[in-house]
């Protein structure tokens, strides 16, 4: 009985801690896409995702988890706000974490994506809360959706 109970509170202490990835949530206000904010950021740009790739990837049989740092790769299309390799047709690797429930970027390969980027440490660095449907870049340069918000997907 008394090793029972002991198991019993072994598990009991390890739960938590196995749960506390799947628990983070991304939780963020819908970016403001206007002519300003656009101005303001470091780079804006609508890009296709073309692979995701784990920075330093955990040795074999350590957890891999939803915080640690990931490289998305994409193909530039549209550049609203440039900066270094902002250019059409080049690829641009953005440093972001690895799950979306941490605030990671989107992971679908082959898909575009509006991307608010922020420039630090020679590295171009995002984030779910800033990104955006490329549809809603575009309408902010004709002008039709000035000041209005889009929400994290």
């Amino acid at each position: 009985m008394t090793r029972r109970l002991a198991i019993a509170a072994v598990a009991a202490a390890a739960i938590p801690l196995l749960a506390a990835d799947a628990a983070m949530a991304c939780s963020c206000a819908p970016p403001d896409v206007s002519t300003q904010s656009i101005r303001s950021a470091d780079g804006v740009f609508i890009g296709r995702l073309l692979a995701v790739r784990a920075v330093d990837p955990p040795a074999e049989g350590e957890p891999i988890g939803s915080g640690d740092p990931t490289d998305y790769i994409y193909r530039v299309g549209r550049v609203y706000n440039g900066g270094p390799g902002l250019r059409k047709g080049r690829r641009v690797r953005v440093r972001s974490v690895r799950s979306g429930a941490t605030c990671g970027l989107p992971r679908g390969r082959g898909r575009l994506y509006g991307l608010f980027v922020d420039r630090r440490g020679g590295r171009w660095h995002g984030n779910l809360c800033r990104t955006v449907p490329p549809d809603r870049l575009r309408d902010a340069e004709d002008g039709s959706a000035a000041g209005s918000g889009a929400g994290c997907r």
